[in-house]
């Protein structure tokens, strides 16, 4: 375990270039749950992280529901829920609601209740409902800890990439089995990998391997400084901690968990395990035909190491409540 890191450093200084002295400084002044708050209450930035390219979004969807096109909202209720009416959803940790929305288009659901504890984005959230007219779906700011539900309630729960960020998970998961109907189904979209980012080297000497030999230098300009990523680094402890408190604190436990209090359905798994790192900071240079080889490269590369290692840091998951 890695308590300081090269890139510790790095982020640090370019953070401060992009977002200034003050929100650094928040960082190291604020208690564990302002820390917490605060990195999902700021104002949207712009940042370079591979979800933002467009090709590994559509890989996602490919390997999820066998379609680049078709969002895993719409593949889960065309497979799940057919001639199904009347449905609660429950959404823990709904950021800007996009998911949430994406399944408030689906006339089988009454509700579509979504809860995050940063005001802003659920503001976001609320907007982009209004727009569309969506009058079944609900976002409020709460904190799911603090949060009593009816007991046997929802017909769908869904965690999209938020559960990561929860700790005792066990019992977390044990309420949520309460308000699920006794047949209802949980939804993960989840990294599920390392502990705060703490890899093992042969993971990270892999990665940065794959770095230094496949990514020409035109594609590692970093997007604000306009200078070039040299190299990969890994986070250390000790800035996960002070960043962010929450983030993937006990991420390794997830399945393990799940598999004890739930019936799995269905499993899809659709890496991290490489482009995560390798495309930290420089996934805006991915967006052009000319990336689209690279790009091919990467894939396989990482489709080898998912095959090596038995594991993805990402999946998408469907169980059944054990209660039925």
């Amino acid at each position: 375990m890695r308590l300081l890191t090269p890139l510790d450093f790095v982020d640090v200084w370019f953070k401060i270039k992009e977002r200034g002295l003050y929100f650094v400084a928040k960082k190291l002044i604020s208690n564990t749950e302002q820390r917490i708050k605060s990195t999902w209450n700021e104002d949207t930035l712009p940042s370079s992280n591979w979800w933002q390219v467009n090709k590994v979004r559509a890989r996602w969807n490919m390997l999820i529901t066998g379609d680049e096109n078709t969002l895993y909202p719409d593949y889960f209720v065309n497979k799940y829920l057919k001639n199904k009416t009347r449905l609660q959803l429950l959404s823990i940790g709904c950021g800007t609601g996009k998911r949430e929305i994406e399944f408030a288009k689906h006339a089988c659901f009454e509700q579509v209740l979504a809860i995050d504890i940063a005001p802003k984005t659920i503001q976001e959230a609320q907007e982009s409902a209004k727009a569309l007219n969506l009058k079944n779906c609900t976002f409020a700011v709460a904190d799911v800890y603090k949060e009593s539900f009816e007991s046997s309630k929802f017909d769908v729960v869904l965690f999209h990439s938020s559960l990561h960020h929860f700790s005792q998970i066990d019992k977390l998961l044990t309420r949520i089995r309460k308000t699920l109907k006794p047949d209802g189904l949980l939804i993960i979209n989840e990294y599920v990998g390392a502990n705060r980012f703490q890899y093992d080297k042969a993971r990270m000497n892999r990665v940065a391997k794959v770095y230094q030999t496949v990514i020409p230098e035109k594609f590692k300009k970093r997007k604000f400084s306009n200078s070039i990523k040299k190299r990969v680094y890994f986070p250390g402890l000790l800035r996960m901690v002070i960043a962010d408190p929450s983030e993937a604190v006990e991420a390794n436990s997830i399945l393990p968990i799940l598999s004890k209090q739930f019936t799995l359905l269905e499993q899809k798994n659709y890496g991290g395990n490489l482009l995560t790192f390798a495309l930290k900071d420089i996934a805006h240079n991915f967006n052009t035909d000319e990336a689209i080889p690279v790009l091919q490269k990467l894939f396989a590369l990482e489709d080898e190491l998912m095959k090596e290692e038995n594991k993805s840091d990402y999946v998408f998951a469907v169980y059944k409540n054990n209660l039925g």
